[in-house]
């Protein structure tokens, strides 16, 4: 709950918002609207006139630099690119202003978000959607920064060093520079206190080894909270095998990032990672019309290949297999029911979803094609140094694993720096186990709360949403009493209910 707590006034918020109308003007209606990582609210004027005020929770990423970076992104955006996103009339990256919290008041989007109206489209109407969408990653890929790290403006204060102005065909009115990185991910939940390895950087080898050194100095300034994350997951890991794990993943990453495969999708690029549903927005009358997109906070400018991905809601089933071949329809039973039957329909068009966007790419925008296709193995380990969200290591050493085994596979130059014994190998198999029924686990719980692994619902979904998790973990309990006690089966629920 106190990452998504933020203290402000209301009353001085309504007022830096009137104020962009005139003096006159007055706040005649405020409407909540939910957020992971906002407070966000449509602030309405006594003559209709709308804004949007934002203000970021400690979960969103690093003070000041997550607001700032957010404006800089969309001003940027707006001036150099077709691509259409809000406009921001005013904010403030000082926690200490009359609001008594960093806030953004942006204009708000016209039309309506593309999750009321994609139901009812028709297939060619989707592929419409998708069309807009390939059109804005084509334009965005074409945009090359001179380094890796987060957008910013110039007139910023914070940063009157270590930063790398864009060149002036990029940024014609010298507004913009890249600066320190400010993701979510890098910021680790406030546990990271280090000032060292946020960028920016003009080498992508630097860019690389910065990942597993960032995690590293986290251990060294956190030890004790870093272990506490990783008993979460198996008390069997520790924060000196984390370390190690670490080590070899500074060996073995400056290799990879000089392999041609590597990099050729490793240019800066600018992205939105998080395009589902709700942050498209489409007019009403005509749904096929891209009006905005909305929610750029924490977008980085980061290797393409760490970037390019389906489009959240294009994601496609397990089954998908990626490349030219028409997709066919996932195995049934011989008799199949009707949930089976509406499950098989749901999964054949979202395949065919996919395929349209993944041969979009391959048709239009080629390079974002090929950095998808990347090798799993050449990529996983620039993405798995910090532990999953409930302290497991297992996917960062399974990922060196791989590597160490299929190095000569892969064409990768001489031998490995590193090799796992056997009694790690063992122990490694033990917890693949282990992780690969806590995914199971969490697919099964988040599936049926509707919410994601942070846990976030809509307020008026909590109460709601509590009991069900409740009710979901008794189940769990009644099934699994005989292998786990109460306190075991805690550690392994993803929401551990409040009473049990």
């Amino acid at each position: 709950m106190e990452q998504h707590y933020v203290k402000f006034n209301i009353d001085n918020l309504c007022r830096q918002a009137a104020s962009l109308f005139g003096n006159s003007k007055k706040c005649a209606h405020i409407m909540k609207m939910e957020g992971n990582f906002n407070k966000a609210f449509l602030i309405t004027m006594d003559d209709g006139k709308e804004v949007v005020a934002k203000i970021p929770c400690p979960n969103a990423g690093a003070t000041s630099l997550t607001t700032e970076s957010e404006v800089a992104t969309l001003k940027f955006l707006r001036s150099y690119t077709s691509i259409q996103v809000p406009e921001v009339f005013a904010w403030n990256s000082d926690p200490t202003n009359p609001v008594g919290a960093e806030y953004i008041l942006m204009e708000r989007i016209r039309g309506i978000a593309l999750s009321e109206r994609w139901d009812a489209m028709n297939t060619l109407d989707r592929y419409k959607i998708i069309d807009q969408i390939i059109k804005m990653e084509k334009e965005l890929e074409g945009l090359k920064f001179p380094a890796y790290g987060s957008l910013y403006m110039r007139a910023s204060t914070v940063h009157r060093t270590n930063r790398y102005l864009l060149p002036s065909d990029l940024d014609p009115e010298g507004l913009f520079y890249i600066g320190p990185l400010c993701s979510r991910a890098k910021w680790n939940g406030g546990l990271s206190t280090t000032k060292r390895n946020n960028g920016p950087w003009t080498s992508f080898p630097e860019f690389a080894l910065s990942v597993p050194e960032r995690e590293s100095e986290l251990v060294a300034c956190s030890k004790n909270e870093v272990q506490n994350r990783l008993n979460r997951f198996d008390e069997r890991q520790s924060v000196e095998e984390y370390s190690e794990l670490l080590e070899k993943a500074e060996d073995v990453l400056p290799i990879i990032s000089r392999d041609p495969r590597v990099v050729e999708g490793a240019d800066p690029v600018i992205w939105h990672t998080d395009l589902h549903l709700g942050n498209i927005f489409v007019s009403p009358d005509s749904p096929t019309t891209v009006e905005g997109i909305i929610d750029w906070q924490s977008s980085q400018v980061a290797p393409l290949f760490l970037q390019a991905r389906f489009p959240e809601f294009l994601r496609p089933p397990k089954s998908y297999v990626s490349g030219t071949e028409v997709p066919g329809l996932s195995a049934v039973s011989d008799e199949p029911n009707a949930e089976q039957k509406e499950q098989a329909a749901k999964e054949k068009k979202l395949v065919s979803q996919s395929k349209y966007y993944e041969m979009s790419c391959l048709a239009y925008n080629k390079r974002v094609y090929n950095a998808m296709g990347l090798d799993q193995r050449l990529w996983e380990p620039f993405t798995l140094c910090h532990p999953f969200s409930n302290g497991s290591i297992v996917p960062l050493r399974n990922s060196l694993i791989r590597i160490s085994e299929d190095w000569a596979l892969l064409g990768l130059p001489g031998s490995c720096p590193f090799e796992f014994n056997e009694e790690e190998i063992k122990m490694h198999s033990e917890q693949l186990v282990l992780h690969q029924d806590m995914l199971y686990l969490w697919d099964i719980v988040t599936t049926q709360l509707c919410t994601d692994n942070t846990g976030w619902v809509p307020v008026n979904r909590w109460e709601e949403t509590r009991k069900m998790n409740k009710h979901l973990f008794d189940m769990y309990m009644n099934t699994m009493n005989k292998e786990l006690s109460s306190d075991e089966a805690l550690k392994k629920w993803p929401f551990p209910p409040e009473s049990t």
